[in-house]
């Protein structure tokens, strides 16, 4: 059996638990907003697939016409079925009435965001290092990135530490 990516089973399980409870989108933007941080986007998912899911998700919480899982059921292009049903497979046993399943997912998304920043800080070294042999004038701009990822970074990890002083 192939190994799977880390990240990928934490974005399937987010995004399986939200398309069961599509409202959860709410309080886990409200969570991390109390934490200073900005509500869940596109950019939170790194595959197309779970990017596309999640936009419909967000569309569906910004209407009002149609129940939040009728829509979404609705609004899912055919080529996501499969994905969809595999990633509510997967979440079947989920207690979605569970109050710890928000600082649950709050915490995962957490996670997700501060790999993702990593992930820059390490490539904006990287082209720092090669800026800097190319004459750097582009260095400064280099810099105040890695400086706003590394700000984002102490901002996620301040959050995860009062996530988990709520979850004692």
């Amino acid at each position: 059996m192939a190994a799977v990516n880390p990240r990928l089973k934490i974005e399937s399980y987010c995004l399986g638990v939200l398309l069961r409870k599509p409202d959860l989108l709410y309080r886990l933007d409200r969570g991390l907003e109390e934490f200073g941080l900005t509500a869940l986007t596109v950019e939170d998912f790194e595959y197309t697939d779970h990017q596309l899911l999640f936009g419909v998700l967000r569309l569906a919480m910004e209407q009002d016409e149609k129940e939040h899982e009728q829509y979404v059921l609705s609004q899912i292009p055919e080529t996501l079925s499969t994905l969809t049903n595999d990633l509510l497979a997967q979440t079947e046993k989920v207690d979605t009435l569970d109050e710890k399943l928000l600082d649950d997912l709050l915490g995962r998304f957490l996670d997700l965001r501060r790999t993702h920043a990593m992930t820059n800080v390490n490539q904006l070294r990287f082209i720092q290092e090669d800026e800097q042999q190319a004459g750097g004038a582009n260095l400064k701009v280099y810099m105040e990135q890695t400086g706003q990822y590394i700000r984002l970074i102490s901002a996620i990890d301040q959050a995860k530490r009062k996530l988990s002083k709520r979850q004692v």
